[in-house]
C-alpha cells in the first residue's frame, strides 16, 4: 500500500509539473506569435502612411509649381496661364485602403451636403468632398471643408 502511495505521488506530481510547463510554453509561443504579427502590421501601416504622405507631397509640389507659374505669368503681363492649371483638383477628406470604408465615409460626407467622389490611386480610395478643374476653386473650398468635415483635408492634383 505504501508502495502504491509512493508511486501515485511521484506520478501525479510529475504530471502537474510537466503539464504546467507545457501550458506555459504554449502560452509563451502564442504571445511571441501575436507580437510578431503586431510588428508586421505596424510595419505595413508605416509603409502605407509613408505612401499617403508621398502622395500628399507630390500634390502639394504640383500646386506650388502651378501657383509659381501663375505668379510669374501675371508679373510679366502674360495672362495666358490656363495650361499650367489644367487638371482635376480634389479636396480629399479621407484616405482608405478598404473600399467599403471609403464608401461609408463618402455617404456620411455626402449627407453633410457635399458632392463626394471616390478617387482610386494605387491601393488608396480617396474620398473627395469637392472636385474642380480650377485650382483656385478647390483651394477656396478647402478651408470651409476643413472646418465642416475634417481639419486634415488636403488637395489632390490628378493630371
Amino acid at each position: 500500500m505504501l508502495f502504491l502511495l509512493l508511486i501515485s505521488t511521484i506520478a501525479f506530481s510529475g504530471c502537474k509539473f510537466i503539464g504546467g510547463k507545457s501550458v506555459k510554453s504554449e502560452r509563451d509561443s502564442l504571445r511571441a506569435y501575436a507580437y510578431t504579427l503586431e510588428q508586421k502590421i505596424a510595419n505595413q501601416e508605416q509603409g502605407h502612411q509613408a505612401s499617403l504622405d508621398q502622395l500628399k507631397r507630390e500634390s502639394q509640389t504640383m500646386i506650388d509649381s502651378i501657383i509659381s507659374i501663375y505668379e510669374s505669368k501675371s508679373a510679366s503681363g502674360k495672362g495666358n496661364y490656363s495650361a499650367a492649371a489644367s487638371g482635376n483638383y480634389y479636396v480629399i477628406v479621407g484616405s482608405f485602403k478598404t473600399s467599403s470604408y471609403a464608401s461609408n465615409w463618402s455617404t456620411r460626407v455626402s449627407n453633410m451636403g457635399y458632392q463626394t467622389e471616390i478617387v482610386k490611386v494605387s491601393y488608396w480610395n480617396l474620398v473627395s468632398a469637392k472636385s474642380s478643374t480650377n485650382l483656385r476653386s478647390a483651394l477656396n473650398e478647402l478651408s470651409s471643408i476643413r472646418s465642416d468635415v475634417t481639419s486634415n483635408a488636403w488637395v489632390f492634383v490628378a493630371r
